[in-house]
């Protein structure tokens, strides 16, 4: 699995590997061992697909931040966990 992480981009999987479902269970493993009863993650802007990707998983759009003054607009995602 080494190999299909993109080191430059951790959370990036490599072109080989997409669409196989392997980005979806190494999310699903740095989750499991979580005690929170949400988590919430930031979409940057014009990312629709990455979008759909997390709604797929289970998020929800709860609404758009700007989490600092010179930082755009993101897409604020919320999924409740257990």
């Amino acid at each position: 699995m080494d190999d299909a992480i993109d080191p430059r981009n951790p959370a990036g999987i490599r072109a080989p590997w997409r669409g196989t479902g392997l980005a979806h269970r190494i999310h699903e493993e740095l989750l499991a061992s979580r005690t929170e009863e949400r988590v919430a993650l930031l979409v940057e802007p014009g990312h629709p697909k990455v979008k759909a990707l997390y709604e797929s998983w289970g998020y929800q759009h709860i609404g758009d931040q700007q989490p600092f003054p010179d930082a755009p607009i993101y897409t604020t995602m919320l999924r409740t966990l257990g």
